[in-house]
């Protein structure tokens, strides 16, 4: 893939806070998660679908990812996210290696979008 196709900038974020009196971290609070990496990357949307989250209406929107393989890139697990500007992307799948040539990784992130 040219370098041209991978015009969107993404930040990669990990849970990173000490645990509450519960024993749980909050992963809704945005202080809670910090950034560790910052990559380039194709996000082409793939499906959605809207369904009840209680009293309101959710919205799952459904991306493939694709960016330059690295050894952090190869490693990214679904209890990491990305960020885009205001936007939030649940990591859904570990990364493939794209027609097995070590250059590129891609995997599903999900985003969720409420209204309510």
């Amino acid at each position: 893939m040219r370098a041209g196709h991978l015009s969107q900038r993404v930040e990669v974020q990990r849970l990173s806070a000490s645990v509450n009196s519960a024993g749980q971290i909050d992963e809704t609070t945005a202080g809670n998660w910090v950034t560790f990496a910052v990559r380039w990357c194709r996000m082409v949307t793939r499906g959605s679908r809207e369904f009840d989250r209680g009293p309101e209406i959710a919205a799952d929107i459904t991306h493939q990812i694709t960016m330059r393989a690295d050894p952090q890139s190869k490693a990214f697990t679904v209890k990491q996210r990305l960020k885009m500007g205001d936007r939030v992307f649940n990591i859904a799948s570990p990364p493939l290696d794209v027609d097995e040539g070590s250059e590129m990784v891609r995997f599903i992130a999900t985003e969720i979008a409420t209204d309510g």
